[in-house]
């Protein structure tokens, strides 16, 4: 029997950009279409000044309507476009996402990472984004490959770059899972901070058609750890 045709949109999280998709995408392709877009401040699109709003800048990637893969800042895109155009969004899957607010502790390292954006001191700020999101809260940075912490620390890096002395802001959209209608797969990994695991609780508990996947041995970025089995379950969702 032939699977239709779906469009997939693959969106990035806030520490990397579009390359964070770069052996998932391939995978997926093999049965889809799939597109994946540099938000604005990443990769190569440059940040214009005024308030941006996330769901727009997805929404405009692609025409008709398509599945969301967005991980953890593109889970949040994901899910203001399914609020704001849902009959746009045929499936969601929703990777290491947490809307809902951080602990006291994650708090704190965003708090040092502003401190040293602020101050021009980029690579130090990369290098906290990798401990924080590449390395997680439950290895050291040796027990990560170091070509994984160099690509995220160059992907965090070229968006810093992207975004210094840019006036702009990003439109607040409050999240209510309960409106969302499209079925929806929760993914996180076993690794990841406490914060994801719990709202990927709230996520299934309140969501209607909605359910949990958790990868073995990824952190926050499954998409650049496990890029296979992501892909695996992200297909067997869509199909």
């Amino acid at each position: 029997m032939m699977i239709p045709l779906v469009q997939i949109v693959l969106i990035h999280s806030g520490v990397t950009d579009s390359g964070e998709w770069d052996a998932v995408r391939p995978l997926l392709g093999q049965r889809h279409s799939v597109v994946a877009p540099d938000l604005p401040g990443y990769g190569s699109t440059p940040l214009r000044r005024g308030e941006h709003s996330l769901a727009d800048s997805v929404l405009s990637s692609f025409t008709g309507d398509a599945a969301f893969v967005g991980t953890s800042f593109g889970g949040r895109a994901a899910l203001e476009a399914a609020l704001a155009a849902p009959e746009r969004v045929t499936k969601l899957v929703l990777v290491s996402a947490n809307p809902f607010g951080w602990s006291e502790e994650v708090r704190a390292i965003g708090a040092q990472e502003d401190e040293l954006f602020d101050a021009g001191r980029f690579d130090e700020a990369a290098e906290l984004m990798v401990r924080a999101w590449v390395d997680g809260p439950q290895r050291e940075p040796d027990e990560v490959p170091s070509e994984l912490r160099d690509r995220v620390r160059a992907m965090q890096r070229r968006a810093y770059e992207l975004q210094a002395g840019v006036d702009a802001s990003l439109r607040r959209v409050k999240i209510e899972p309960a409106r969302i209608v499209a079925p929806t797969l929760i993914v996180r990994g076993a690794l990841d901070w406490p914060d994801v695991a719990r709202a990927a609780a709230r996520f299934v508990a309140e969501i209607p058609d909605a359910r949990e996947v958790v990868i073995e041995d990824a952190a926050h970025l499954p998409a650049l750890e496990r890029p296979d089995e992501l892909a695996r379950v992200v297909l067997d969702f869509l199909d």
